[in-house]
């Protein structure tokens, strides 16, 4: 599998109501900040909770996720 994209991981740890930091997720800052930007402009959080879109991007990942693991294990 490739590496998990960071605007999920991100997400989830908003999910999970703890603080994202960049060296939890394996990214340099600047790019943590990129991403972090990214996710408010996206409108999936806002003031540091999940929106309904951002809940809806992790469904949609977990959802992507399962799907290859059944085409994987076929």
């Amino acid at each position: 599998m490739l590496r998990t994209d960071p605007v999920y991981q991100i997400l989830k740890l908003l999910e999970e109501e703890k603080e994202p930091r960049f060296n939890q997720i394996g990214m340099d800052e600047r790019d943590f900040k990129i991403t972090l930007t990214h996710i408010h402009e996206a409108g999936y959080a806002n003031s540091g909770e999940l929106t309904h879109s951002g809940f809806n991007y992790i469904h949609g990942y977990e959802q992507r996720l399962k799907f290859n693991q059944s085409l994987q294990n076929s």
